[in-house]
């Protein structure tokens, strides 16, 4: 069996609403699919982050990263992933998004070539005959920033109607505004559902600390990237605040390979990793940023999105060790054909708890018509915002 090509293409889904975090507010979904053909006629399917500038990392992975592993077995993924690795070293965290894309689809095709789901080809699963349910927490595209904290907080509540256990909400518009919103989820969902928050790496430490030990208040589960990942002492930061001991501290979903877990790890500045499979150089990087987790007893929650990368997630999820398996993020929210179209049979969700797919592969197919369905929209994901400082000069 050899590769014979590599190829990508960037779909869309325009939102029905607007959906508002810190870095700025969204208008559509956008994922960049990727696909391995190979001459037996079995075709990969796999997701790669599109870092915000999805034609570069498309452009990445069918100039410099196909090339490296056409005519090559796609069965041999380890090496693979080492020669695409090493081969695109000075290219940074884009060239592990771009590995992401094609790694997801060489486990697909091994899935596919042995009969089996890709959660059991890396050790998961259990005696129930189905695909592993995981419990869940509401993340992704839902509880965005908004003024009416009424409406924020009936959001929350039809998740826990729902079944939902967890709920996170989007901060980083400022540190009384996000107290505000913490506050009436809180009042509203009561005490017995976790309730953490995402600042979207926009604080500073002054800000940062003031809102962690403020948020103790509330009974919060965790503070989710408070610093920013272009800044060079974002890890030691991050390490800092945790010592303070006011807010259990997450982070992992804009960290890339697992060195930079491991460093991320050392200098202590995480409670709960985050990584997501379409970021961090795809599933086989991240089942070693599971054991870097399990050797020091961390527990993983990771980040995902919506599509073929929420189920690629899924699967890695339904294969870590089970002593650190944390809640799976999900998106909750209404109207997201990304969910609930793009892939058949659609991933399903009852009492917070999802299904892993158990056919071989990743488990799905793309709708019949998703080319035309999800045609790709110019224009970025995320319109972006300045950040803002307190004291800070404009």
């Amino acid at each position: 069996m050899k590769i014979t090509s590599v190829s990508c293409l960037l779909i869309s889904e325009k939102l029905t609403n607007p959906w508002v975090m810190g870095l700025g507010t969204a208008y559509k979904r956008d994922e960049l699919l990727v696909f391995v053909d190979t001459n037996e006629g079995i075709t990969g399917i796999g997701s790669s982050y599109h870092g915000h500038t999805p034609h570069a990392i498309k452009a990445l992975i069918e100039t410099k990263l196909g090339p490296l592993v056409v005519g090559q077995d796609p069965r041999q993924i380890q090496s693979l992933w080492e020669k695409m690795f090493f081969g695109s070293i000075h290219l940074g965290s884009a060239a592990a998004q771009a590995i992401a894309g094609i790694d997801i689809a060489l486990w697909d095709i091994l899935g596919k070539v042995t009969g089996q789901p890709v959660y059991r080809l890396l050790g998961g699963g259990d005696n129930s005959g189905a695909g592993p349910r995981l419990t869940t927490y509401v993340g992704c595209q839902t509880l965005g920033i908004r003024d009416d904290l009424e409406a924020l907080a009936d959001e929350a509540a039809e998740y826990v109607a729902q079944g939902f256990k967890a709920v996170k909400v989007r901060g980083g518009a400022g540190v009384p505004k996000d107290l505000a919103a913490i506050a009436a989820v809180r009042d509203r969902v009561g005490e017995d559902i976790d309730v953490m928050i995402d600042t979207n790496a926009r604080y500073s430490w002054p800000e940062a600390a003031r809102l962690a030990k403020r948020l103790q208040d509330y009974n919060i589960f965790w503070l989710e990237d408070p610093f920013d990942f272009t800044i060079a002492h974002h890890k030691r930061d991050a390490a800092r605040l945790r010592g303070l001991g006011q807010a259990a501290i997450a982070s992992g979903g804009n960290v890339f390979t697992r060195f930079d877990f491991e460093d991320l790890v050392r200098q202590g500045g995480v409670d709960y990793l985050t990584p997501d499979v379409v970021k961090s150089a795809g599933i086989s990087e991240c089942m070693k940023i599971a054991a870097i987790a399990s050797a020091a007893n961390i527990i993983i929650a990771q980040h995902t999105y919506n599509g073929v990368g929420q189920v690629a997630n899924l699967h890695f999820a339904a294969a870590i060790p089970a002593h650190i398996r944390g809640h799976v993020e999900w998106d909750a929210g209404k109207d997201n054909a990304f969910r609930d179209v793009l892939v058949t049979p659609a991933v399903q969700v009852e009492d917070g708890a999802v299904t892993v797919p158990d056919a071989p592969g990743l488990g799905i197919e793309l709708v019949e018509d998703f080319r035309e369905r999800f045609a790709y929209e110019e224009g970025p994901e995320i319109v972006g915002v300045p950040r803002k400082r307190t004291w800070a000069v404009a």
